[in-house]
């Protein structure tokens, strides 16, 4: 039997102009849809929910829109609003195809322990909490012997800085940009080894959480929002410590599709020459999505 969705969309700006588009390529395939855009004056539609927070923490954007969520569906899906689906993909077969039955799902999720020295936001987020944040962690967030052992649930074993972080993740070799990223950060944080709150990292662009652990969700997303901790590692640690099971890109037949490059933006978004109706044909079967692709060129 098929699960019930509700499919919400992320905006980082208010371009409330997009909500139309969106509805006309989503509405015959998703029943229920909801739209968190910052800082609106639209009152003439009840699927819209005004956010109060900057893009740059929009992990705070499900915190405010939880009350205003219908509590009554099995999962949620929170999208970007420029990240768009396969058409192929609807709420009779997202679950299913993304395999993320009974679990929450994420692109991937990633220890920030185990990221190189010269990692873009290896010091930043290895020194969470400051110690200038007001708010009292020990209240909200599980002390450290809870948290690693939540993520070892999930399979992710913290251990201490060493040798492994000159190497990284995704490319493994060791380089002249992570050995100059080691050396900075030993003249800043010395031979410091040990992570207080060691975080986990994911590409948060695309989620979906079960409604048994969205309260929980949303709760540690606002925590982590009002401590200004970076989206990707406040989305992706909330997750991991709300929902029992995770699914990721790993675990299914569908691979996303990032154009970050401009000139292959251009390139993509040609062959549907400007018009809504010819999205699908930038889809093969195996592609979940496109991100980005600006409706603000299309018609």
């Amino acid at each position: 039997m098929p699960s019930s969705i509700c499919l919400s969309f992320v905006f980082n700006h208010q371009y409330e102009k997009n909500i139309p588009k969106l509805k006309k390529i989503y509405k015959e395939r998703f029943s229920t849809i909801r739209f968190l855009s910052p800082f609106s004056d639209w009152n003439q539609e009840d699927d819209i929910i005004p956010i109060y927070e900057t893009s740059i923490h929009f992990q705070g954007y499900f915190a405010q829109a939880y009350s205003h969520l219908p509590k009554d569906f099995e999962y949620y899906v929170f999208c970007a609003d420029d990240l768009i689906l396969n058409p192929q993909l609807n709420e009779e077969n997202l679950i299913e195809k993304l395999n993320c039955h009974r679990s929450g799902y994420i692109k991937y999720l990633n220890p920030i322990w185990e990221h190189s020295f010269a990692w873009h936001k290896f010091s930043e987020s290895l020194s969470f909490p400051d110690k200038k944040n007001p708010i009292p962690t020990q209240q909200f967030l599980p002390q450290r012997e809870e948290l690693l052992g939540i993520y070892q649930t999930h399979g992710l074993e913290y251990r201490n800085l060493g040798l492994h972080n000159f190497r990284g993740i995704q490319d493994n070799t060791v380089s002249l940009e992570r050995i100059m990223g080691g050396i900075k950060y030993a003249f800043k944080y010395g031979l410091k080894r040990y992570v207080h709150f060691p975080l986990i990292e994911g590409y948060s662009d695309l989620i979906v959480i079960p409604k048994e652990n969205l309260k929980s969700f949303c709760h540690l997303c606002g925590v982590f929002a009002a401590m200004n901790l970076w989206v990707d590692a406040a989305i992706a640690t909330s997750m991991v410590l709300s929902c029992k099971n995770i699914t990721q890109e790993r675990d299914h037949g569908l691979m996303g599709k990032e154009l970050w490059n401009p000139i292959d933006v251009k390139k993509t978004i040609s062959k549907a020459e400007g018009k809504i109706e010819k999205i699908s044909s930038l889809f093969s079967e195996e592609t979940s999505y496109i991100h980005p692709i600006k409706l603000s060129e299309f018609s």
